[in-house]
């Protein structure tokens, strides 16, 4: 059954046109098999361009040895979009330790090796070829977090931004609901064709202009930021570089440029109207949350996540690690509660639904309508005095010192390793503390048709409260299936400092504190934390998650090697063997060295693996659900 018209696909060695008959306006170009969910990105532009009026195809993991499949639709009116999927394609092609993943969870039947390794830019590259004259945007997290000059952990080297490498007249980056209307306005005045485009202080967007032509159309504050060649002369200018982008993803940030031989790269920061709309845009998006009929097999991706709801984008916390702020930002859109429950009072009209929503929650799920907690005129704060990581040294707007970017003539320079994003209020503020999701958890749940509602995201364990507990046991006693997520990621203050994960937390505290929870309402529930081991300064530190999962017998399976993903604080940290500060730090970077603490906690008999049950009451469909695609090695 579908509830809405599916678009035209071209698939699986297959196309099906849904009997429209001539051109398309836009045709999409995937890395991920075609699933009309709000997971998966090409579903999620292809419903905001049919509201725009436009007439949609899409192209799924086509063939990348030849153009044939990317001309099955001929020309658009308009343009191509092009996205690698819910991944970074290489971390969906490769493990951690480098290694070829043996299934993919996008893909039909969960197969490997239906996307090529950098898709984005394989994708333009045939794109081009066959129609050089026709407008391509890019998009998706592999633009983002490619955006600039990047360390490729794959490679072991500085690589140029994507759109030197990608032929494409448009990189959009971060979640564009809102952002993409008006850039779709753009486009509609070149009428289809390249050389009627001109670039423009679009939001979100970023372009590839002949050097200096920048400054004709950028207006407002700009940082220059350093070149791919200044980094690969000086790696010390990556940790510069990903200290400014850590902090650049909010309205009323500088406009970014970063020079390159083959044209300036330009990138302007968020609209505050966009942001502000963006829930709202979002929840106007209709989905089947089912794959296109085209296909014979199961998409694996889409079954756990098929009934789960998003309560909100971003995160306040700026993990290093953590691509998310990159891409989405770190002040929180929370969506309304009222809209929330209309999408999911929907769900039993659906052939397979069976009453259990298995997740409602985001980012940090404690975090939903901390959105006081984001920003005066748009610029996001990670906490506040309250906050846990708010005294964290690199944590923007914590304290201490370390390395800060200049400004050249004429430009400003902007944020270091204390960048002026920080605000007053924050956690302690109004909306802020747990009893916004659990109210919502509650009311989801007395919904007509809903069995159960689940927590199945993440939860901030060192961000609760005292006066969290009455919440906090309400979430134990109804709205855990068995299991309860959280990610210290790790154990030791430096290591943690690092992470900027807050080292004054007490996670043994926290263990203590959820077992008496647990065992006070009633319920048989597990602990599964999170581990990151083989992060770069940690050294032998590892060893104290080890002590630590034997000392209080927790789950051990949910442990993985640090991955440098293009962009982020800590992969530069990895690249340049550098902390925060600018002090050299140790790096594991062979395979032996990057297994060893994950083997050192998996390998110890003494440790259990996660408890494999489902409690009573619960029914099977309620497991925890793993986010679509992503596979820990």
């Amino acid at each position: 059954m579908a509830w809405y018209p599916f678009p035209a696909l071209a698939g699986a060695g297959r196309v099906d046109r849904r009997g429209q008959d001539g051109a398309f306006d836009v045709v999409l170009v995937s890395g991920d098999a075609f699933v009309d969910h709000p997971a998966f990105p090409a579903a999620v532009v292809a419903r905001i361009l049919e509201g725009q009026g436009l007439r949609v195809a899409v192209i799924a993991q086509p063939r990348w040895d030849t153009p044939a499949d990317f001309t099955v639709f001929g020309a658009p009116r308009l343009f191509f979009g092009v996205t690698a999927g819910a991944m970074d394609s290489m971390v969906a092609n490769f493990t951690s330790m480098r290694f070829p993943r043996k299934t993919d969870r996008l893909s039909p039947g969960g197969r490997a090796g239906m996307r090529p390794k950098r898709a984005v830019q394989v994708y333009v590259q045939r794109l081009r070829q066959a129609f050089p004259e026709v407008p391509i945007v890019v998009g998706g997290i592999e633009a983002s977090l490619r955006r600039f000059a990047h360390y490729d952990f794959w490679e072991d080297r500085i690589r140029d931004p994507l759109l030197v490498d990608a032929p494409a007249d448009l990189l959009v980056y971060g979640m564009a609901e809102a952002a993409l209307p008006r850039i779709v306005d753009w486009l509609r005045a070149a009428a289809g064709s390249r050389r009627a485009l001109a670039p423009a202080p679009l939001p979100q967007a970023c372009f590839r202009v002949p050097a200096g032509a920048w400054r004709e159309f950028a207006g407002g504050r700009v940082t220059l930021l350093p070149s791919a060649a200044e980094i690969r002369q000086n790696p010390r200018r990556l940790l510069e570089l990903a200290l400014v982008l850590d902090a650049s993803v909010r309205p009323g940030a500088p406009v970014l440029v970063q020079p390159h031989p083959k044209g300036d790269i330009v990138c302007f920061p968020p609209a505050l109207e966009d942001w502000v709309g963006e829930a709202a845009a979002f929840d106007r998006l209709p989905f089947n949350r089912e794959a296109h009929p085209l296909y014979d097999e199961p998409i694996p991706g889409l079954e756990p996540v098929q009934f789960s709801v998003v309560s909100h984008r971003g995160c306040l916390g700026a993990c290093s690690f953590c691509a998310l702020g990159l891409h989405q930002g770190r002040r929180i859109r929370s969506r309304s509660a009222a809209a929330i429950l209309a999408e999911i009072a929907r769900f039993p009209g659906h052939p397979a639904f069976r009453g259990t929503v298995p997740d409602l929650g985001g980012p940090s799920v404690n975090m939903y309508g901390w959105d006081a907690a984001g920003s005066e005129a748009g610029r996001p704060g990670p906490c506040g005095p309250a906050c846990p990581m708010a005294t964290t040294p690199g944590h923007p707007g914590g304290s201490g010192g370390g390395i800060g970017v200049g400004g050249e003539a004429g430009v400003a320079g902007d944020v270091g390793v204390d960048g002026d994003v920080g605000i007053a209020g924050g956690v302690g503020g109004a909306g802020s503390g747990l009893r916004p999701l659990a109210d919502l958890l509650r009311q989801a749940a007395a919904l007509p048709g809903i069995r159960h509602v689940f927590l199945g995201s993440g939860l901030r364990y060192d961000l609760l409260r005292p006066a969290d507990q009455p919440a906090f046991h309400e979430i134990l006693r109804s709205h855990v299936s068995g299991q309860l997520k959280v990610a210290p990621e790790h154990l030791d203050p430096a290591v943690l400092t690092l992470m900027r994960k807050g080292p004054g937390a007490d996670f043994a505290a926290f263990v203590d504190d959820f077992r008496r929870a647990a065992a006070e309402v009633g319920r048989d529930l597990f602990l599964v934390p999170y581990f990151m081991t083989a992060f770069p300064g940690a050294g032998e530190a590892d060893g104290l998650i080890a002590a630590f999962v034997r000392r209080f017998r927790l789950a051990h399976e949910q442990i993985q090697e640090f991955t440098p993903t293009p962009g982020t604080v800590a992969t530069a940290m990895y690249a340049t063997g550098l902390d925060l500060r600018g002090n050299p730090i140790a790096v594991a970077r062979t395979q032996t060295a990057r297994r060893h603490g994950r083997q050192r906690i998996q390998s110890d008999p003494a440790t259990p693996a996660a408890p494999r049950r489902t409690p009573p009451g619960s029914h099977p469909s309620a497991r925890p659900p793993a986010r679509p695609g992503r596979r820990r090695p």
